[in-house]
């Protein structure tokens, strides 16, 4: 399997259009010859946290848990949970992303997480984006998204959605007010 993009970081291109990616951090989570799955680290779902999702899902557990994010991971598969952790744990359904960075998505680890008892690092996603074959490496061409290496701390980082922007262009040496938001072809 073609895992060339696997644990990488793509960030948006202040010009991309589509409103659901504007300012996205996206870790790709899984890469093949034939499509591709990343999830949004930095678009949070304001509305609905972890006890909430936990309660909907009927998984109970300690009552005095901390309340956690939950995250839009992207427009497909919206029903579906992933969860992002720290590799202390691993779950029947894990698979490592990057060196310390694994994605599971067993309801084992949301008890866990009702319990006071999840990975160090844990971030749980609603939904993730997918591209097929193809359509990554063409909006990587048409300049929409800038691929980069990704780390531990960037994807567990939980600040507001444009800091994280930021602080990933910064990562790899751009200023982010420097960036134009149209692109051409010499």
């Amino acid at each position: 399997m073609v895992q060339q993009f696997l644990g990488k970081l793509l960030i948006a291109s202040p010009g991309l259009e589509d409103i659901r990616f504007r300012n996205a951090v996206i870790l790709i989570c899984e890469h093949s010859k034939d499509a591709t799955m990343g999830l949004i680290l930095n678009k949070p779902l304001y509305n609905f946290d972890t006890q909430q999702l936990l309660k909907k899902m009927k998984i109970d557990g300690k009552s005095n848990i901390k309340t956690e994010t939950t995250f839009f991971g992207g427009p497909v598969h919206i029903n579906q949970g992933f969860i992002i952790h720290s590799s202390e744990k691993k779950y029947k359904t894990s698979e490592t992303i990057l060196d310390e960075v694994m994605i599971t998505t067993s309801e084992d680890i949301l008890k866990d997480v009702s319990n006071g008892l999840s990975p160090l690092n844990t971030k749980i996603f609603l939904g993730c984006a997918v591209w097929d074959q193809g359509q990554l490496d063409n909006e990587i061409l048409e300049n929409s998204w800038i691929i980069t290496n990704s780390n531990k701390n960037l994807i567990f980082y939980n600040d507001t959605e444009l800091s994280l922007w930021n602080m990933s262009l910064k990562e790899i040496g751009i200023d982010s007010f420097k960036l134009a938001t149209y692109s051409g072809n010499a």
